[in-house]
């Protein structure tokens, strides 16, 4: 997993994007637009004065048909990949609310049973959610979380050592371990989503795809320079804004575009907790 995690950052970095990480997202994507729209027209400057216009001229006709075909094909891959890590963004977002929801369930259940459990497991509560909101989450923001599965298995222990006195205790109990196993997977999601980002060979595909396009732009010729740098320009730019997004999308816990913590806050809120960043006007569980 570590090595997956260091394959990730590699692809993240072709684009600088660790680099810019602490950038806000409007200043991030002008960045990347001045980037790649730059690198684009410096090249483009080097084929015109190589190329002889009049030559390029005479192959418009295939040369069109042919950038048409590679356009087509990229724009497709570029939207099919932006769709599928948004969709996987957006699951990653879901997980993270129903792991706040099961632990704030077994906080509400644990008032079923008898102390010492009810106060072992409020307090064990108390401290898992701590330790999300203060060292995993910055931990999974700088790429070096690891799978610790001890927070969940210290209630575990809590649970198995219970005894419930009355038919009561016993539903509360069996309701509990419902909800733990819950957790227990939601926290290793949590950690695949962190840690797995999108397969090497479509990040490949992305960047050869984006050299090969914008190649192709160069086979066309205006009659001014500026006119062509202009519109190779902006679609280079275009194509850079979409590989951020992906960029950011693809690692959720990562960059200036994060799956939101606010539901852990909440929680700690309910809980009695200090919430790192304070909580929003009428926030509540």
């Amino acid at each position: 997993m570590r090595e997956q995690v260091a394959e990730n950052r590699f692809f993240r970095n072709l684009i600088g994007m660790d680099a810019i990480d602490s950038l806000p997202t409007l200043a991030q994507a002008l960045l990347i637009s001045l980037l790649f729209a730059g690198l684009t027209v410096a090249g483009l400057y080097m084929v015109r004065r190589r190329v002889e216009p009049e030559a390029v001229k005479a192959d418009h006709d295939v040369a069109g048909f042919t950038f048409g075909v590679i356009g087509a094909f990229y724009g497709v891959v570029l939207a099919f990949v932006i769709v599928a890590v948004w969709q996987r963004f957006e699951r990653a977002n879901d997980q993270v609310q129903a792991e706040s929801l099961a632990v704030s369930n077994l906080y509400n259940l644990a008032q079923g049973l008898d102390e010492p459990t009810r106060r072992e497991m409020r307090t064990e509560l108390r401290s898992y959610t701590s330790n999300v909101l203060s060292t995993e989450w910055k931990e999974m923001a700088e790429g070096r979380f690891s799978p610790d599965q001890t927070p969940v298995q210290r209630i575990w222990n809590i649970i198995l050592r219970a005894k419930p006195a009355s038919a009561q205790e016993q539903v509360f109990l069996d309701k509990s371990i419902d909800q733990l196993t819950q957790l227990s997977d939601l926290r290793r999601l949590r950690y695949v989503y962190y840690s797995a980002d999108l397969p090497s060979v479509i990040w490949i595909v992305i960047y050869v795809g984006c050299v090969f396009t914008l190649g192709f732009s160069y086979f066309f010729v205006t009659r001014r320079f500026g006119q062509q740098a202009l519109m190779c320009g902006t679609f280079a730019a275009l194509i850079g804004l979409t590989i951020l997004a992906i960029s950011e999308l693809a690692t959720p816990y990562q960059g200036a575009v994060v799956v939101s913590n606010q539901a852990f806050k909440v929680l700690a809120g309910s809980m009695g907790l200090p919430v790192p960043g304070g909580l929003p006007a009428n926030g509540h569980f």
